[in-house]
């Protein structure tokens, strides 16, 4: 518990939340191996040979392709291609190779005593240069080509050279300048696997974004509409399943509470199906809960009405059966029509154990999670603006336990989720004291 509360005031991702020691390790050495790369004579001397032989390299190589770039260009056959382009390409590319496997040796940071598999030199630049050699050596044939497809694959490498000639004149010019921008990167990389105490941050974000005011106002609006509509339905089916004129009642109520028995994600994916454009009550009533915002919201609220009726029904049934007959009598006698009794004689007499169940089924509404999530995800999704906050895309629907969900599993912020979650807490919290705060004052009445 406390560990969850300490989380919303961290900077806790998936990435930092539970980082694995060799993949701290795998920076650290990449640094330290840097940093001996950049600070060392011995190894800076060697690196700098290793640098001019490898710009040397490359600009033979980018000399031979910009002559049969130039030549195919002026309009020469290209299956004439001067033998003076193509050797010396041939010649060029294998120096060129022949240094790239130095450096692949020279800056391999585990034989230097730092085990990682993360180089100081770019391995996408290194790779680069096994696809300049397969390159060079289809270039040798050129009759197994067109003049368009040719002329293509000699700019396909004369671009990877200009790559190549670029990156390596970087560290031929800035040695440890590239050294530093590395070491500052794998720094960066190095700190967001490590959790950082970041005090309010997350809740001042929380408060300047315009899908929690969203889902904050839509878990208001969704308490306000199902809970009366719970409250009322199972009331109103315990008043009649209550009636000794009703033939059968036992086993009417007995069936009646079937969605109370059956697995929730049964009835879920039956509402859905019903619901969706295409289901047969969605094509009824002509609901689009897939794209339509109320509509979505409207089904919500009839599927947790079917949820919840059974349990208010049996509260009240177990109310209504308190009640003495002698009082019901006695009404009878006194003149009072159904709606008086009602009112004036079982109301009264059911009220604190109706009052109950209305407290829990509130409860329930607020931390509603399962039931926008599987009907549709809490979609649809569209643009969110709060007053003076400021707009942003998002789900429409999202009440505030799903907008918690939502950052953990799509954004993976647990820290951001976790003061999400602590907001709703106390919620939750100042809704309860005021439930039992109102049934002490009841109770001393």
């Amino acid at each position: 518990m406390i560990f969850s509360i300490g989380i919303a005031f961290t900077d806790a991702t998936q990435k930092n939340i539970s980082p694995s020691p060799e993949a701290i390790d795998n920076w650290e050495n990449a640094i330290r191996c840097a940093i001996d790369l950049r600070d060392k004579p011995e190894y800076k001397e060697k690196a700098s040979g290793l640098v001019n032989s490898t710009v040397s390299s490359l600009m033979d190589v980018y000399g031979n392709l910009t002559g049969i770039k130039n030549y195919i260009e002026a309009g020469g056959d290209f299956l004439n291609t001067p033998l003076s382009y193509l050797r010396g390409l041939d010649r060029s590319v294998r120096t060129s190779m022949r240094v790239s496997e130095e450096f692949k040796m020279y800056f391999n940071c585990t034989e230097l005593g730092y085990p990682t598999s993360i180089s100081p030199i770019s391995k996408e630049m290194l790779e680069k240069f096994d696809a300049l050699s397969t390159l060079s050596g289809r270039l040798q044939n050129p009759g197994a080509y067109d003049n368009k497809t040719y002329y293509n694959e000699v700019v396909t490498g004369y671009n990877i050279t200009i790559e190549l000639v670029n990156y390596f004149k970087r560290l031929e010019t800035d040695y440890e300048g590239y050294m530093n921008e590395f070491i500052a990167s794998a720094q960066n990389e190095l700190d967001s696997l490590q959790l950082k105490f970041i005090g309010l941050e997350n809740f001042k974000k929380l408060f300047y974004d315009p899908r929690f005011y969203n889902s904050l106002y839509k878990t208001m609006l969704f308490v306000a509409t199902s809970v009366p509509l719970k409250v009322g339905f199972g009331v109103l089916l315990a008043l009649f399943y209550s009636s000794e004129l009703l033939r059968g009642r036992r086993i009417m109520r007995a069936l009646i509470i079937v969605p109370w028995a059956m697995p929730f994600l049964l009835s879920a994916l039956t509402w859905k199906f019903l619901f969706i454009p295409n289901g047969q009550l969605g094509q009824l009533l002509g609901l689009n809960m897939n794209n339509r915002e109320w509509d979505a919201f409207l089904v919500y609220n009839l599927f947790e009405t079917w949820l919840a009726y059974p349990f208010i029904m049996t509260i009240t049934q177990g109310a209504l059966g308190g009640v003495p007959k002698e009082v019901i009598e006695a009404s009878y006698i006194d003149g009072a029509n159904a709606f008086t009794r009602l009112r004036k004689v079982i109301f009264p007499l059911i009220k604190k154990p109706v009052l109950v169940a209305s407290i829990s089924t509130t409860g329930a509404s607020l931390q509603a999670f399962l039931v926008p999530l599987t009907l549709n995800g809490a979609g649809p999704t569209g643009y969110i603006c709060a007053p003076f906050v400021g707009c942003t895309a998002g789900y429409m629907n999202e009440m505030l336990i799903v907008f918690g969900y939502y950052r953990v599993i799509i954004d993976q912020e647990y820290g951001y989720a976790a003061s999400i979650y602590l907001v709703i807490l106390a919620i939750i919290l100042v809704y309860v004291t005021l439930w039992l705060k109102l049934l002490m004052e009841k109770g001393g009445k």
